[in-house]
C-alpha cells in the first residue's frame, strides 16, 4: 500500500477558502479525503489570480472528484514524462480539449481513501504532466532540461499577463 508523503494537508478547494479540511463517506462507508499537496495549492492560488472563474470551475471539479462523481483518465508509464501510471487526470478549462488538467493519485490506506492532488495546470505543452512527475521525483533525467525550458517559458508568459 502507498503511503502519502508527510508534507502535505488534507483540502477541500474553493477559491475563497484553499484550507478546509472535508471528508467524504462513500456508499460503502469507507473514508474518502481529498489531500492537495501545497505545490498543488499554489497552482490554486495562481490560477484564482489569473482567471477567477477557470478557478471556480476547477474547484468543481475538485469537489467531484472527492466525492466520487467524477473519476479521471487513467494515465500511463511514458518515456518522456516518467511513470504516472498510478495516476488519473480530470479535463477541465475553456473549449476542446479543455485548457487545463488536474493530476492526482488515489492512495488506499486500509479504512480511508485519500485523493492526493499533485498538480493542476495548463496543459500547453505537456506542462501538467511534466510538472506532476517532478513533483512526484519521477521526472527521467533526459526529460529534466525539457521541463525547465517549459517551466521558464510558462513563467514567462504569466509574467507579461500580469503586467497587462
Amino acid at each position: 500500500m502507498a503511503s502519502a508523503p508527510d508534507a502535505r494537508d488534507t483540502y477541500t478547494l474553493s477559491p475563497e477558502h484553499v484550507g478546509h479540511a472535508r471528508t467524504f463517506v462513500m456508499a460503502s462507508r469507507k473514508l474518502r479525503t481529498l489531500q492537495i499537496r501545497p505545490e498543488a495549492r499554489e497552482d490554486v492560488r495562481r490560477l484564482t489570480k489569473l482567471d477567477r472563474r477557470l478557478a471556480v470551475v476547477a474547484s468543481t471539479a475538485l469537489r467531484d472528484i472527492a466525492n466520487g462523481t467524477t473519476v479521471g483518465v487513467p494515465l500511463e508509464k511514458m518515456a518522456k514524462f516518467g511513470d504516472l501510471s498510478d495516476c488519473r487526470k480530470v479535463y477541465f478549462g475553456y473549449g476542446s480539449p479543455p485548457t487545463h488538467r488536474i493530476v492526482y493519485r488515489e492512495l488506499d490506506e486500509n479504512t480511508i481513501e485519500i485523493i492526493d492532488v499533485v498538480a493542476i495546470e495548463s496543459r500547453e505543452d505537456a506542462y501538467v504532466y511534466l510538472l506532476a512527475a517532478e513533483r512526484l521525483r519521477r521526472l527521467p533525467e533526459e526529460t529534466q532540461q525539457e521541463f525547465t525550458s517549459v517551466h521558464q517559458r510558462i513563467i514567462a508568459k504569466r509574467a507579461l499577463r500580469k503586467k497587462e
